[in-house]
């Protein structure tokens, strides 16, 4: 539960990020933190919905959904910092 805590507060910075870049593009920092993040959401959105499934928590379906939501938006936060999707080189 700590760890889907986490995620949702990445989600929140990563949402402040974009708001800030969106004129300028991100610093190099922040494109070095997106791509560290998206390296480790994947593992930790599974532990986390390992975890749920194990303890057979009440909201294990919604939360795991969550999770791979925030996978989906990290990744695709990554590849605008990075200019790495199809849609940035348009």
């Amino acid at each position: 539960m700590k760890k889907m805590i986490a995620l949702i507060a990445i989600t929140c910075a990563a949402v402040g990020l974009m708001a800030g870049c969106t004129t300028y593009g991100p610093p190099d920092k922040i494109k070095s933190a997106t791509a560290t993040l998206n390296r480790y959401t994947p593992e930790y959105v599974r532990e986390a919905n390992k975890a749920l499934t194990e303890s057979n928590h009440p909201d294990a379906e919604r939360l795991t959904g969550i999770g791979q939501r925030l996978e989906t938006a990290i990744d695709s936060l990554d590849r605008w910092a990075n200019d790495t999707s199809a849609e940035v080189a348009e």
